[in-house]
């Protein structure tokens, strides 16, 4: 959402982070388009750490137990915590834009971005120009920090999420494991999903380094300048897809959704039972015990209601 407000174009100029906006944004101020870059790149850096939290989940689930809702509050406050300090600092370090413009124009003379009478012909219809924003020195404390947020944590991470991954497969393959088939298959299910899922931050790995060749000058272009944070945008728009694919219940609800009012039967997922891709229902014999005792009460229920009526 806030990419398609935004649509900006990142001048990669010496080390000026500066960049061109053409969405929508400009039609209010520099200052918004530069907010809902900085929003875009909080939620791109905390979309590791939630898939981080997955994974720790799975794990405790299998060792521990379940946590409680409090501590999954208190984890997830935990987690967004740094990403909300790094959206707030981030926010507070935006330079002006007619510096960054002429630093931009010294730089890029080729690209004619100091003539306002082209920027004007383009845009006279809506009277506005250029909309351009950023940071004149990645070098600064508060955008050198934040750039390492974005970057840094991405190798300590995965490294993490294969070792959970790694202890989470071996819990599951232990024979001696007091689980049911069914409910090992829901959590290799599971595991599944979130290993596919792991693969797909590698778009911001190789975004990662386009920025950084362009950044210090080993390759230049537009393709550089426009595909960078197209590639990081894949994150978000792929991860729901693998967990409609891999989650039954999901994948259920969408195609109730989109089948609505024709006529094809969804079947439905219910409690602790698992459909699996051939059709196939196990129920977890928990679930049936639970059922039994709901019909013999429901069936106490109604002989002393009769009882009672005679």
């Amino acid at each position: 959402v806030c990419n398609f407000y935004t649509i900006f174009r990142v001048i990669f100029s010496g080390f000026s982070l500066i960049y061109i906006f053409h969405g929508p944004c400009k039609y209010f101020s520099p200052w918004f388009c530069y907010f809902c870059h900085c929003f875009e790149c909080h939620t791109l850096a905390h979309s590791q750490w939630i898939l981080l939290a997955s994974f720790i989940y799975r794990h405790r689930v299998l060792v521990g137990g379940s946590p409680s809702v409090k501590d999954m509050l208190k984890n997830s406050v935990a987690f967004y915590s740094m990403s909300a300090c790094f959206l707030l600092i981030y926010l507070c370090d935006r330079s002006d834009s007619d510096e960054l413009l002429r630093v931009m124009a010294r730089l890029h003379p080729e690209y004619h971005y100091d003539d306002d009478r082209i920027w004007h012909l383009l845009f006279h219809f809506l009277d506005t120009g250029l909309t351009l924003s950023g940071n004149l020195s990645m070098f600064s404390p508060i955008t050198f920090l934040s750039i390492l947020y974005m970057t840094f944590p991405c190798v300590p991470i995965y490294c993490a999420i294969l070792y959970f991954r790694y202890n989470t497969l071996t819990i599951l393959s232990d024979p001696a494991i007091n689980l049911s088939p069914v409910s090992k298959k829901s959590h290799q299910k599971l595991v599944r999903a979130l290993t596919v899922q792991a693969g797909i931050p590698i778009f911001w790995l190789v975004a990662s380094g386009i920025y950084t060749m362009a950044q210090f000058g080993l390759i230049g272009g537009p393709i550089p300048e426009n595909i960078t944070f197209r590639l990081m945008d894949c994150i978000p728009m792929v991860s729901p897809i693998v967990t409609i694919f891999f989650i039954q219940p999901y994948r259920d609800g969408l195609l109730k959704i989109v089948f609505r009012g024709s006529g094809i039967f969804i079947p439905t997922t219910i409690g602790s039972s698992v459909v699996d891709v051939s059709g196939d229902t196990h129920t977890h014999p928990q679930v049936v015990e639970n059922q039994t005792q709901v019909v013999a009460k429901t069936q106490k229920l109604l002989k002393k209601n009769t009882s009672c009526s005679q």
